[in-house]
């Protein structure tokens, strides 16, 4: 029995490789992609082969052997160079094997056989175009379900939008229902293209993790958030408290070379540009980190994304303002995705607040004290910048009373910490006005907070930080480091005759195991890739294949 195109999505991943020029990169294909198949399905990073120039019948391999294919079909022969390729000493295998062993054909020993089982990670491409799009109205996926065996929607379509759909519906009450379509996203998404050009390619990149292409440019740096979370990954790791992570090892982004990965008497060096490479290994240290830790705290996340929208506001104003400006704007292809004017960047903000104030106030369970923290540190961060920013106080604060941020925070008053904060906030509102009543509910809530006792009994956080110890303003809120606990094996199974790999996890797990990926992402040019079989094994003995 075949898996359903959903299974196993938690082990799907963004990926682009942020370390090979574009032009230089090559896709292996799979012996099932045929070479009849449509130049325009070709990826969109994909590039001919031997352009230019004569085949060539001589291939090397990575073991330094040489072969002469000269002799095979076209089909095998484009098997053999995709794989035998390769674009850089650094890129990872996407073969590699797991597991041997020698078992019996049947319970009467009647024959042996060797088994040999292999991961492979399989890179794909998702294009998602407007309505009136002559190619790509629908959104289209080209892995070997969709494009050959028209599986629709396939799994990594699912995946994709599951998680477009997250940042993208603020208001949706997670107890209620989506309705799923048959074109893989919930109905109540709307148009895909229109919803990502709203959010921001950029901006969404961000929170999914996923590096971005410049049209202009044929190097593909990390993302900057991609980036700035490696250095909170590794600070988890070394078990660093969060109020001390702004000064810890500032040198790892400065010093970051994407063609030395290996940092020699340096773990923490080594584990960062390690991170950077692998989007597979960046998944599998996230999924390891607790809530609290702020490479994972949500609250953060939510500031962080305010953060990007004022920088996308700032350039698109400096863009109005000044020709050079204006053309380097336009050459990074923003202007296609609207105005990203002060409109724009109000509404994106309220979004990020009202989702704060959801997870304050809906919470499954009482927020922890780290948590509301967290969150009163966010929303206190958010108004502070908004503050300063003309445009958008005016439109946000000034214009009307619109409880802008003080709704979430009213109801955090035992957050006392940020009172300061919070009085120097309203000396500038002062300053620039605000309609009466919202400065005199924030007077209040002022108040309030200045009135809850700090005594021991309700200073110590659910990170065990001291209140006294929570951090200034620009730094990260307090919260459990998660330390490391029992090693656990990643022993693999092997798979039997009768189960094919593509419908068994790793580890010889059915449809109903769980596991998590474990197998190094594959840097190829590609806009998703998934990890094929990649569950973390179970402590069992091997079984005979």
């Amino acid at each position: 029995m075949s898996l359903s195109p959903t299974t196993r999505m938690s082990r799907l991943f963004l990926e682009c490789n942020a370390a090979v020029p574009i032009d230089q990169r090559r896709i292996p294909r799979s012996p099932s992609m045929a070479d009849s198949e449509h130049s325009s399905d070709a990826s969109d990073w994909d590039v001919e082969e031997d352009e230019g120039g004569g085949e060539t019948n001589i291939v090397s391999s990575p073991t330094g052997f040489k072969y002469n294919i000269s002799r095979l079909s076209p089909r095998t022969r484009q098997v053999v160079k995709g794989l035998f390729n390769q674009t850089s000493s650094n890129d990872p295998p996407q073969v590699s094997l797991e597991l041997c062993g020698i078992r019996e054909e049947d319970a009467e020993g009647t024959g042996l056989f060797y088994a040999f089982q292999m991961h492979e990670v399989v890179p794909c491409s998702v294009r998602i175009g407007t309505r009136d799009s002559q190619r790509f109205s629908a959104p289209k996926c080209e892995c070997p379900d969709a494009r050959y065996r028209h599986v629709r929607p396939c799994k990594h379509l699912i995946w994709l939008f599951d998680k477009i759909s997250k940042l993208a519906l603020f208001d949706h009450d997670p107890d209620s229902e989506l309705t799923l379509t048959e074109l893989g996203y919930a109905e109540e998404l709307g148009d895909p293209f229109d919803q990502i050009s709203q959010i921001g390619l950029d901006i969404l990149a961000d929170d999914l993790r996923c590096d971005t292409s410049e049209p202009d440019s044929d190097i593909v740096a990390p993302n900057s958030a991609r980036v700035r979370e490696a250095r909170e990954m590794v600070a988890a790791v070394a078990g660093i408290r969060p109020c001390e992570l702004d000064d810890y090892r500032p040198d790892l982004e400065v010093s970051y070379d994407r063609d030395t990965l290996i940092r020699r008497g340096d773990l923490g060096a080594t584990l960062f540009s390690l991170i950077l490479a692998s989007h597979s290994l960046a998944e599998w240290v996230r999924s390891e980190l607790g809530p609290s830790d702020p490479a994972a705290d949500p609250f953060r996340s939510l500031q962080h994304r305010v953060t990007r929208v004022i920088q996308e506001l700032d350039a698109y104003l400096e863009a109005q303002r000044d020709m050079a400006a204006a053309d380097a704007y336009e050459r990074r292809g923003r202007m296609g995705e609207g105005s990203r004017d002060v409109s724009w960047a109000s509404g994106q903000i309220q979004h990020c607040v009202r989702k704060i104030e959801k997870l304050v106030s809906r919470g499954s369970n009482p927020l922890t004290e780290w948590a509301r923290s967290s969150a009163a540190r966010s929303l206190v961060s958010i108004l502070k910048a908004v503050v300063r920013h003309r445009d958008l106080y005016a439109r946000l604060i000034g214009d009307e009373d619109t409880n802008f941020v003080y709704s979430a925070l009213d109801m955090l008053a035992d957050q006392s910490q940020f009172v300061d904060t919070l009085e120097e906030i309203m000396d500038l509102i002062g300053v620039y006005g605000a309609p009466p009543s919202y400065v005199a509910n924030m007077r209040r809530l002022i108040a309030r907070m200045r009135s809850h006792k700090t005594e021991h009994v309700n200073a110590v956080s659910g990170s065990g930080v001291p209140r006294s110890d929570t951090p200034p303003l620009d730094e990260p809120s307090p919260g459990a480091v998660q330390h490391p606990g029992p090693s656990r094996s990643s022993s693999v199974q092997f798979l039997t005759p009768e189960l094919p790999a593509s419908t068994r996890g790793r580890g010889g797990q059915g449809r109903g195991g769980r596991g998590r990926g474990n197998g190094r992402g594959s840097k190829r040019p590609v806009s998703l890739s998934s990890p094929q079989d990649s569950s973390r094994g179970s402590k069992k003995r091997a079984r005979g294949v």
